[in-house]
């Protein structure tokens, strides 16, 4: 790996930080939705249970994919 300079690390970490910040959007409007349509299938304990675990897997996988493509833009 080369040796970035102090510009390029920081765009880095802001092409990161910026990836979290929509996968933290994803997770908050896929458990918005989930709730709504896992309640209507399984029962209350259950349905918040489901709908937690697509908002985190939605979440994560959005975070990966907007991290990635921001670091593909940096020089």
């Amino acid at each position: 790996m080369t040796a970035l300079s102090g510009d390029a690390r920081a765009d880095r970490v802001a092409a990161r930080a910026t990836g979290v910040g929509v996968g933290l959007l994803a997770f908050m409007i896929a458990w918005l939705v989930g709730v709504r349509v896992t309640e209507r299938i399984w029962g209350p304990p259950s349905s918040a249970v489901v709908a937690m675990a697509i908002a985190l897997v939605v979440g994560i996988l959005v975070a990966a994919v907007a991290g990635h493509r921001f670091l593909r833009r940096q020089p």
